[in-house]
């Protein structure tokens, strides 16, 4: 072989070789248990905790919740609406991994394992500032002013909340900072808002001479189906997760 074929044949191998080395590079290489290890998040509809916004898609505190968890420890993942009752039934069957609520419904016994931490108190307020009446029941709303946030059904208080009968006039919010501006400001004498949102936008916007008076609350914990694979290390990594946002003041846990 002369050297000008040794020549060629030295370019076509390097441009092969470069070729293929640029091939493998770009190729994504699929992990197969990557759909195996796919959370399925259960929730209802029932806002501002969670619900289904106009564009078909999850939204919510506690769906940000699971979302930033799931990010921190690397769970690919999806939430999957449905009513209660049903929602229970399939958490308990493995067709749902996960439900960040309350953990007492009764398809729970034996089936799920549940976390130590109060995820959230999923606690319904009443807010005003200064020596204004003091609510203790959405009853006592009657006749008064309130903050209201768009959207939210404040557990089926807000057929009796926009009921004339009642005499309430509303100011409507869109967003939890708008709503205690107007509180603030006194365009409206009370506000109804939910503890986890309340507490993080005050603590951007602190209100002086302010007043909480709790109308309802339910305990939200981590329930795990315990069909799902490495059930008690997802419960151990949702937990720890958990604990790291607390600790960057990106989630705050109730009071004992």
């Amino acid at each position: 072989m002369n050297t000008f074929h040794r020549l060629i044949r030295l370019l076509l191998s390097g441009a092969l070789a470069w070729v293929s080395s640029l091939s493998f590079a770009d190729v994504t290489i699929h992990d197969p248990h990557a759909e195996d290890n796919e959370v399925i998040v259960g929730y209802i509809e029932f806002p501002p905790v969670f619900f289904t916004n106009d564009e078909g898609k999850p939204e919510g505190y506690l769906i940000d919740l699971a979302r930033m968890l799931m990010e921190k420890k690397h769970y690919p993942w999806r939430a999957v609406s449905r009513p209660t009752r049903r929602m229970a039934i399939e958490l308990a069957d493995g067709k749902i991994d996960l439900w960040i609520g309350l953990a007492t419904l009764p398809e729970f016994t034996g089936t799920t394992l549940v976390g130590d931490s109060i995820v959230s108190r999923i606690e319904l307020n009443a807010y005003w500032q200064g020596d204004k009446k003091t609510i203790s029941r959405i009853e006592d709303l009657t006749g008064e002013s309130v903050v209201l946030l768009h959207g939210f059904s404040y557990g089926g208080a807000i057929s009796f909340l926009r009921d004339p009968v009642n005499r309430i006039r509303d100011c409507s919010a869109f967003n939890h900072a708008q709503a205690i501006s107007m509180l603030k400001v006194k365009r409206c004498d009370y506000l109804l808002n939910y503890d986890g949102p309340m507490r993080l936008e005050l603590k951007k916007q602190p209100v002086q001479d302010l007043h909480r008076k709790r109308l309802s609350s339910l305990d939200a914990r981590f329930v795990v189906s315990k069909k799902r694979d490495h059930a008690a290390k997802l419960l151990k990594d949702l937990e720890d997760a958990l604990h790291e946002l607390v600790a960057e003041g990106k989630w705050f846990l109730p009071p004992p």
